[in-house]
This record gives C-alpha cells, sequence and structure tokens, in this order.
C-alpha cells in the first residue's frame, strides 16, 4: 500500500492529539451524524489512520460492531494521500483499487465512498470524515462543501483536544512549582527564624549587660546588630505570607457576599479607636474566590488603619459594575498618603513607602499579594495619593 513521503511526520503528529483509543463523544457523532444527513448516506465515519490500522473515533450507520480495521482494507488510506481534495468512489465494485477489498466483496458491502481528509494547521492528513453508501451514488457541489465543511470542525476539535491538554500539563506544572516554592519558603524561613531571633537576642543582652561599658560608636553598632536583625525577621514573614497566597490562587470561585467579606476583614484587622470603616458599594454579590477576596480587602483595609495619622480616620469602600472593567471596587482613606516618588513601587515585594526606623514599617510584601490575587482573579489594580490627604486603592474583578 502507498504512503505519503511524510509518513512518519505524519505519525508524529496523529500521536501528539492522544486522540487514538480515546472513548466515543458526543461532539464528533453529531458531525458524523450531520454528515450523514447532508450527503444523504448510510454510513458516515471519522476515521484515524495509524500505522497498522485505521480507527474510528466516530461512527454512524456502521454495523460491523468493532472499532478498527487493518489500515489494507481502508479506503481511508487512499484519501489521506491526497490532503489538497476528496476522494470520490461512485461504484467502488467496478474500481481496480477496490473491488477486491474485502470491505466491498463481504459485510458491510460498501459500494459509494466520499471521504474529506482531516487535515491540520501543520498541513498532514490523519484521517478522514467519510459517507458510505451500498449503492452507486454521486455528490453535488454543495454536499462536497458541506463535508469539507464538517471535517474543518473535526479538526477544530482535535485542536481544541489538545489545547486542552496542554492547558491541563500547564496547569500540573504550574502546581508543582507552586508546592516547591510553598515548601522551599517554609523550609528557608524555618531555617532563618532561629539564627535571626539569636541575633535580636544577643544584641539586647549586649545593650543589657554591657551598654554602659561600651563608647558610643559601640552602643550605635549594637543598635543597627538589632534593626537588621528585626528587618530580617519582618523579610522571612513577608516570605511566609507571599508564598500562602500561591495557594489562595488554586480556590475555586464561590458566591461571594461583599457586605459579609468586607465585616470578616475588619474582625481579622485592629481598629484603632476613633477609625470607622464603611462599605457604601453597589455590588452586592459576585462569583469568585472567597478566599482571595478577604485576603485583598484584609491587606487593604489593614494598611488604610495602620498607616493613618488623622485623630479621626476612616476607610471608605465603594463598588460599582463597569461594562468593560467588570466588577470595580475602591478602598479610599484620609491618611497620611504616599511619597509620589513610592507610587510606582508600592506593589513591589519587599518594598515599604516608610522610612526603615518608622515604627509602623511592616514587611513589604501585603500590597504585593494584593496585587498578585487581584491579577490572579483577571482584574487591575491601582493606585491614587496624596500625601497628608490619604490613599485610594482601585481593583477590578473579572465579572464572571
Amino acid at each position: 500500500m502507498r504512503h505519503s513521503d511524510n509518513e512518519e511526520k505524519r505519525l508524529e503528529e496523529l500521536r501528539r492529539y492522544k486522540i487514538l483509543d480515546t472513548l466515543a463523544e458526543e461532539e464528533y457523532d453529531e458531525l458524523t451524524s450531520l454528515a450523514s444527513q447532508l450527503c444523504g448516506a448510510k454510513v458516515s465515519l471519522i476515521s484515524l489512520i495509524d500505522r497498522d490500522r485505521q480507527w474510528f473515533k466516530s461512527q454512524v450507520g456502521w454495523d460491523l460492531g468493532v472499532r478498527q480495521t487493518t489500515r489494507d482494507l481502508a479506503f481511508c488510506s487512499h484519501t489521506i494521500l491526497d490532503p489538497d481534495r476528496p476522494l470520490v468512489v461512485r461504484d467502488a465494485r467496478v474500481d481496480e483499487r477496490f473491488r477486491h477489498n474485502q470491505l466491498v466483496t463481504d459485510d458491510p458491502n460498501i459500494v459509494f465512498y466520499a471521504g474529506m481528509p482531516l487535515v491540520t494547521q501543520e498541513g498532514y492528513a490523519l484521517g478522514s470524515l467519510c459517507v458510505i453508501d451500498h449503492e452507486p451514488r454521486d455528490l453535488s457541489a454543495e454536499q462536497l462543501a458541506a463535508l469539507e465543511k464538517l471535517a474543518r470542525q473535526v479538526v477544530r476539535l482535535f485542536e481544541l483536544r489538545r489545547a486542552v491538554d496542554r492547558s491541563h500539563k500547564l496547569l500540573r506544572e504550574r502546581e508543582a512549582a507552586y508546592n516547591v516554592l510553598r515548601d522551599f519558603s517554609y523550609v528557608i524561613a524555618h531555617d532563618l527564624k532561629a539564627p535571626v531571633r539569636n541575633i535580636s537576642q544577643a544584641g539586647e543582652f549586649l545593650a543589657e549587660d554591657y551598654g554602659d561599658l561600651l563608647p558610643e560608636d559601640g552602643t550605635a553598632l549594637i543598635g543597627m546588630i538589632q534593626q537588621r536583625a528585626s528587618d530580617a525577621s519582618r523579610m522571612i514573614e513577608g516570605v511566609l505570607k507571599y508564598s500562602k497566597a500561591a495557594h489562595t490562587l488554586r480556590i475555586e470561585n464561590n458566591r461571594v457576599i461583599v457586605r459579609d467579606i468586607i465585616e470578616q476583614a475588619v474582625r481579622q484587622v485592629e481598629v484603632p479607636a476613633g477609625c470607622a470603616v464603611e462599605y457604601v458599594g453597589e455590588i452586592e454579590t459576585l462569583h469568585t474566590s472567597r478566599i482571595a477576596m478577604l485576603q485583598i480587602f484584609q491587606n487593604l483595609i489593614g494598611n488604610a488603619l495602620k498607616f493613618n495619622d488623622k485623630e479621626s480616620c476612616s476607610v471608605r469602600i465603594s463598588s460599582h459594575l463597569d461594562a468593560d472593567e467588570g466588577y470595580v471596587f475602591a478602598v479610599q482613606d484620609n491618611g497620611r498618603g504616599i511619597p509620589p516618588q513610592h507610587l510606582e513601587a508600592v506593589f513591589r515585594l519587599f518594598h515599604s513607602a516608610v522610612s526603615d526606623n518608622d515604627a509602623m514599617r511592616g514587611h513589604g510584601v501585603g500590597l504585593s499579594i494584593v496585587k498578585r490575587l487581584v491579577e490572579a482573579l483577571g482584574g487591575t489594580i491601582r493606585i491614587a495619593s496624596e500625601e497628608g490627604l490619604g490613599s485610594t486603592f482601585t481593583f477590578t474583578i473579572a465579572d464572571h
């Protein structure tokens, strides 16, 4: 039997689709059924040509009770030799290529055959969408055109299957990477916590026991050691918080009641006396990750309260649904604001807009986590701020 010049590459392409020997699927059966109806044929098949066999992904009117035949019996083996045009056999009983074929001389007694090659984007014919009948037939130009369109739809289903398979593979790789990052972060943080704590304690002991004996620059050096140990401790905590965000990204979507989420976030942060948090938004519910939304609001509200320098501080949360952006939320405070030179960097990991010796200095990962979570939910986040007057963080969540 003749093979195409690129037979090995064609077979490699067929393997990459991972469709051979898969279960029957309704999407394919609908196409073969439609092909049979449009062409007025009793049988329709989606046939894939393997090295030594013909395998049927879908079959309508085929009563042999098998899903494959040997390749030497396959009409479709001839069809794939010319990917650019269909193969039409009006009467196989008088065609030299097929008149001695067992499928013609014996059950199912094929007489008429028309096969449209299933050609991939790379130009390889993997098999055919064919129609078969038991009497001589002709197809009109319109019927052949319809068969060609259906064949393209079959290939699109192949491509979709491969895309889904790639997505699952990428998802598995991402899950593995997240697990490695999480485990690595916990191990590193755990191994660093003890020595950093020991350094901090050693500095305290030195200051308490020998502070009076040290010159001024020695006392300053002890203070610097303690400050650096404190910075390292904050960074370790930041690594742990950031690595936990990887798990949150994999939480499935749920129906979220916005006011409940905000109230829960407020309960989990320390609200100073004289401070108020209010929700005045239009959005009542949405479908998204509850845990992600809780972390977003907890970080934004917590920052707004922590860095507020007003006697009467307020955090005002608004929301609305935008046709282009989806769900839009804004968290506005009347706090100290953020210096202009820090606005572009506030979402950077470990960046802090307050000075090193500021008692309010944190680990610098809260806004990084917020940005990561918002983007994972299909949205964006931006900031507007004016020193002395406050800041507004506006983020969007994709409308599902």
